[in-house]
């Protein structure tokens, strides 16, 4: 089995408030990984959260706008990947005194209906600014991947499949294998998915084993929880030392709306992270080993790591370094690679 192992970090500031400063909160991190994966001698792909530079443009340029471009700038001239992440609640929030008051809108599927601003639209004005930055460091950048803000997204989402098709994507990655969670913002169902590494899914949001027209998933790899875990809130307290420093809080509010909800979330899936402190290195190969174990008859195994750097501290990057190494003794010929990489292998098979 040929393994590729893609390392993706989702690019954004905290989503609900910010305590610190965008220097601490994002931008230093970000450069923290680069740092190490140029030790350890691995690209990563940034799903960077466009739709927030493209309001922060209008609400702080210089604070925000301008050292955020180029650090995507930088990303792409040392060799990363940089591909689409939307949340499209920035599109409606609002600011006010230099704070940020979020709306609502976690999901694409709030606008389906909206005149002012289309699915289709913001998709496009995301794709066009990215590439429209990037292309200022490497001349032939184009957008490839995607990943939904809070992975919202679902199959039958035909309209946003037709929407990202449009606009280029090959590649989406915003399934977390057998995850389920629920906000007052959103709902998150990854339980059913076909039995196979990758699928393709077609301008209709269904599934289907065959490229023909549609986008390729590159799931994030993940673990079913078992009843045998420490529960987490032990874990929390006991390795809090472990913590990174709170950037800022969360966007999701209110608790799910019945207890049935509640058990699904509790034995839902773990996924690939070096954003859980309480996580090391031996269970990430676990999780690494259940889905090379569990997809062992496919000839190609694509899966994706998810973590944000606004949520990395010192532990983060020792635990991603453990992993990667771990990684490569285990299975000598793991390709750690990105999504570009996979285009230009695919147009030279």
């Amino acid at each position: 089995m040929k393994i590729r192992l893609l390392l993706t970090f989702d690019h954004e500031l905290p989503l609900g408030s910010l305590k610190t400063t965008y220097k601490k909160a994002l931008f230093d991190p970000t450069e923290r990984l680069f740092e190490s994966a140029s030790r350890n001698d691995v690209p990563v792909t940034l799903f960077t959260d466009v739709l927030s530079a493209i309001r922060y443009k209008e609400w702080d340029n210089e604070g925000f706008y301008k050292p955020y471009t180029n650090q995507l700038q930088k990303a792409v001239g040392l060799g990363h990947d940089v591909q689409l992440h939307l949340h499209p609640h920035w599109l409606t929030s609002g600011y006010v005194n230099g704070v940020v008051i979020p709306s609502g809108d976690y999901s694409l599927t709030n606008f389906e209906n909206n005149i002012e601003q289309s699915i289709g639209g913001i998709v496009k004005m995301g794709t066009t600014l990215l590439e429209e930055v990037c292309r200022k460091a490497k001349s032939d950048y184009n957008v490839l991947a995607f990943r939904a803000g809070g992975y919202n997204i679902e199959p039958g989402s035909e309209e946003i499949f037709n929407e990202l098709a449009k606009n280029g994507i090959r590649y989406d990655s915003s399934v977390v294998l057998k995850y389920y969670f629920v906000s007052s913002l959103s709902l998150i169902d990854f339980r059913k998915v076909p039995p196979m590494p990758n699928w393709y899914i077609g301008n209709d949001g269904d599934f289907r084993r065959s490229a023909g027209s549609g986008i390729l998933e590159i799931p994030v790899a993940a673990i079913p929880k078992t009843p045998f875990e420490i529960p987490t809130r032990f874990k929390l307290k006991h390795f809090a030392y472990r913590a990174p420093e709170s950037h800022g809080t969360m966007i999701h509010e209110g608790n799910p709306g019945s207890r049935m909800e509640q058990l699904r979330m509790l034995f839902s899936s773990r996924m690939l992270t070096f954003d859980n402190h309480t996580l090391s290195a031996k269970y990430l190969m676990r999780i690494l080993d259940y889905n090379v174990q569990k997809f062992r008859h496919f000839e190609t195994l694509n899966l994706a790591t998810c973590s944000h750097p606004k949520t990395m501290g010192d532990y983060s990057f020792t635990l991603m370094e453990q992993f990667i190494q771990m990684a490569r003794e285990k299975y000598p010929d793991i390709e750690f690679t990105t999504f570009e990489h996979l285009y230009q292998q695919n147009q030279t098979d």
